[in-house]
């Protein structure tokens, strides 16, 4: 046998050499991927870590909005106060989070948590947003049938004052074939717009800071939803449910009747087929949905508020956003509707959800989107002035919750 020449030689070792350069690329890609993958592994496991630490930020700054002197002064007196809060070694000796608080509007701020916990050569981070929000007025309002502290918005609907007038801190913005009416006045810090599609019929005037007089701001009444105090409805509650109590009573019990202060901790959904009505009030310190969520039955959602006397409280009282609508629901109430977020009724192709409020509707903010069967507001001062009582202070609300970022 022929042994092989030189050219064979080197051509069988720049073949090795390729072949195993080659091999040593493709195990450290591999090697990199499995680094990579270990270091996703190690943030997605240190997560749960990160939100609950932006949490924390969220709370201690609400904590201190609410506890500390000079954070209160600042936030209820100064339309562009702003404080930071920085904490280091919050879990051992890793962990730690910044928040920032910024006023929006007087006594109305955002805040930002951004947490950071150490996962091996690298760090996860979670930023969580809120929103928050105090009513500071003492004093009910009155000739409002419909007030907030932002906007009033409607889109293809139709709303019925028979008592009363509208007021907004913010905008009052009609559109899409929009139908308003109210024998008072509608009155909007900012602006009042109404769509040529649109019509807003104000029998005492429409007023805005382009037709003077321009209304001054006025301060949103408070309500004591839970302190320790004797006064707050939850200190005064007849019934206090969980959330999930209370959706086990309306599973249980579809055609419920309650009497007095009803006080649920969380949100309250009262879905299709169900029947709720309070003699009294209903308060949360979560949201109120109200047949919010599809079903093909054709037996609505219906919520009934009833006033037993001109001189105990009737309504329906959320921290914060009622929702009424999406699909079949009927809303009746004799009292003070309150929410510290948004007051939404939502309807649609179906003409399926009825709304009528005797009392007063007392918003952040109030929506009525393709609605295009009236809402009925009409003013009963009485029920309002019983039911936002004489507070000794009001709350932070928790009006907007912004999902967290990586």
């Amino acid at each position: 046998m022929n042994a092989p020449d030189n050219n064979q030689k080197g051509f069988l070792l720049i073949s090795s050499l390729i072949i195993l350069s080659t091999m040593m690329i493709i195990v450290s890609f591999y090697l990199d991927a499995i680094m990579q993958e270990v270091r996703v592994f190690d943030i997605i496991d240190t997560s749960p870590q990160t939100y609950y630490l932006a949490e924390a930020g969220v709370h201690e700054a609400i904590w201190k909005l609410q506890n500390d002197a000079t954070w209160k002064t600042g936030f209820e007196n100064d339309p562009e106060w702003s404080a930071t809060i920085s904490r280091s070694n919050t879990l051992g000796s890793s962990g730690s989070y910044e928040v920032t608080v910024q006023n929006i509007a007087l006594a109305h701020a955002v805040i930002t948590a951004t947490s950071t916990v150490p996962a091996r050569d690298t760090s996860a981070q979670r930023v969580v947003r809120a929103s928050v929000f105090k009513a500071l007025s003492p004093d009910p309002i009155e000739s409002s049938s419909i007030f907030t502290n932002g906007d009033i918005t409607g889109v293809g609907s139709a709303v019925v004052v028979t008592d009363g007038g509208l007021y907004a801190n913010g905008d009052i913005d009609l559109s899409l074939f929009s139908n308003w009416s109210t024998p008072g006045s509608a009155s909007a810090v900012d602006t009042v717009d109404v769509s040529f599609t649109s019509n807003l019929d104000a029998t005492g005037g429409i007023f805005d800071s382009n037709s003077p007089p321009a209304p001054s701001g006025i301060l949103m009444p408070s309500i004591d939803f839970d302190s320790s105090d004797p006064t707050s409805y939850k200190s005064r509650a007849d019934y206090v449910y969980t959330s999930n109590e209370f959706k086990q009573l309306l599973d249980d019990f579809p055609v419920t009747t309650l009497t007095g202060i009803v006080y649920v901790t969380g949100n309250v959904f009262v879905k299709k087929k169900t029947t709720l009505t309070i003699n009294g009030t209903l308060v949360t310190d979560g949201s109120i949905s109200l047949g919010n969520g599809f079903s093909f039955d054709p037996e609505p959602a219906v919520l009934t508020i009833n006033n037993v006397a001109t001189t105990t409280p009737s309504g329906l009282l959320s921290k914060k956003n009622i929702t009424v609508g999406g699909f079949n629901s009927q809303l009746n109430v004799d009292g003070l509707v309150y929410a510290g977020g948004t007051f939404l009724v939502k309807d649609g192709i179906t003409q399926n959800v009825d709304a009528s409020v005797s009392g007063a509707i007392i918003a952040q903010d109030v929506e009525v989107v393709i609605s295009w069967q009236p809402v009925e507001v009409q003013l009963v001062q009485e029920f309002v002035n019983s039911t936002l009582g004489e507070p000794l202070f009001s709350q932070i609300l928790f009006i907007n919750h912004w999902e967290e970022e990586y």
